[in-house]
């Protein structure tokens, strides 16, 4: 009997992370690929959404099977006993069946999913079963923005600046923003105007500094929007500090994370728009996630730009908002879409292109696994900017990925702190009364 514990990968596993092989086999275990995974990933190649991260794990798998790598073993036998009452017409059931078979020549078999039905359907037989988390992000991150005490005389009303003390402000990470407290207006035409202590700006830490943000801050015709009037109005500080980082072009990486409504895409087509000028082309692209991950494209009419019709429509939708602003912003919106300025493309094509001089917008990003947004990341050329937006409440791969686990989450989390990236969460929804009261409460 061989002592070597096994542990049996299931497609969701290879889609998720296409070198979970290599990273499983330095631990010093078997990783084991049923025949029924191998037909899954052939089937998935030409998938939209996860064809490219299908086609890498093909590759993976066929560079260690020919340097005859002892730690990867492809089984080729099902066995049914004592779990034949199971319908062997599902792929699930075949991934079991294939684990089942290895259980009288292997001490200890495993079963690794990011599939939690499959997790689930495992261990009701009786097998170990574990998620798999390579990458995943710190629980619990804070998304209040910090509270900092500024007295006016601490300010440099020339460059707007301030001193950044760890001992006297915290620990803030570089390019996050605070909100400050301060007897000084934040009006920078009467930089020597007092008045009462409040909320009256907010700043972004850079190396050794703040440098305060302009309350009067635009992009495209696009401000800092609070959403539905109440009682007691709210300063939406958030989108301060995005705009400004958005249009800063010394920040190449930005997540924005937030709930639905919060403004995230509009800002960033926005800060786009701004600053098309520095840039060859606009990129936009989100995730085409399907229902139970079921594949329906092949019945949509159309090629595969028509297909992407029902995924791409929030984007037309938040042009068509900086459209109805001002005749002249529907004029260049058009121009631009029409010479192939602004661009909206299959995630996949994006993924398989080296873009340069390029922003670039991933909507959805949520619905991301870690590799997907790292192969994003490093197909980035001089000159580019990359901004992610997503909601991880928002997740409808939840079978396969949760809040730490979710790209969007993972890379915000690992990348923090860097001097070109920065990351910034929304609170409130400026849709409608109707839609603040149900992020908030349901």
């Amino acid at each position: 009997m061989k002592s070597k514990s096994i542990k049996v990968v299931d497609t969701s596993t290879l889609v998720h992370d296409p070198s979970c092989l290599t990273y499983l086999m330095q631990k010093g275990v078997t990783a084991c690929i049923p025949w029924k995974v191998l037909e899954e990933l052939d089937g998935l190649k030409g998938r939209p959404d996860i064809g490219y991260d299908a086609r890498e794990a093909i590759r993976n798998i066929e560079e260690l099977r020919q340097g005859n790598h002892p730690g990867l073993m492809i089984a080729k036998k099902m066995t049914w006993d004592k779990i034949s009452f199971l319908d062997p017409k599902i792929s699930d059931h075949h991934i079991l069946s294939t684990a089942n078979g290895l259980m009288d020549s292997y001490p200890r078999v495993s079963i690794v999913s990011k599939d939690s039905m499959m997790r689930i359907k495992a261990r009701e037989l009786g097998f170990e079963a574990e998620d798999y988390y390579r990458n995943q992000a710190e629980k619990n991150t804070d998304d209040i923005l910090p509270r900092i005490k500024v007295p006016a005389e601490i300010i440099d009303t020339e460059n707007f600046t301030f001193e950044y003390v760890k001992k006297k402000h915290g620990d803030i990470p570089l390019n996050s923003g605070v909100v400050c407290v301060s007897d000084w207006t934040g009006d920078m035409k009467r930089p020597d105007e007092r008045t009462e202590e409040g909320e009256h700006f907010a700043a972004v830490r850079h190396n050794g500094y703040f440098q305060i943000i302009n309350k009067n801050i635009q992009a495209f015709g696009i401000r800092p929007y609070s959403g539905p009037d109440s009682e007691v109005p709210i300063v939406n500080w958030p989108q301060y500090i995005a705009l400004y980082l958005l249009t800063n072009p010394d920040i190449s990486l930005i997540f924005l994370e937030g709930g639905a409504g919060t403004g995230k895409t509009l800002l960033a087509l926005a800060a786009a728009l701004a600053m098309k000028s520095q840039y060859r082309q606009i990129l936009v692209s989100r995730p085409m996630v399907h229902l139970e991950d079921r594949d329906n494209m092949g019945f949509l009419p159309g090629d595969i730009h028509e297909k992407m019709g029902p995924w791409l429509r929030p984007i037309w939708q938040n042009l068509s908002i900086m459209k109805e602003m001002d005749p002249k912003n529907k004029d260049l919106i058009e121009k631009l879409v029409l010479e192939k300025k602004i661009e909206i493309e299959p995630l996949d094509y994006i993924r398989g292109t080296t873009f340069w001089k390029c922003l670039l917008i991933i909507d959805e990003a949520q619905n991301l696994t870690p590799h997907q947004v790292k192969t994003i990341i490093t197909r980035a050329g001089e000159g580019s900017k990359v901004i992610f937006t997503g909601d991880l409440d928002q997740i409808d791969r939840r079978r396969r990925l949760d809040k730490i686990s979710s790209g969007l989450a993972y890379a915000s989390s690992r990348l923090q702190g860097q001097d070109i990236v920065a990351s910034i969460k929304f609170k409130t929804s400026v849709r409608s009364e109707l839609a603040k009261i149900g992020v908030e409460l349901l």
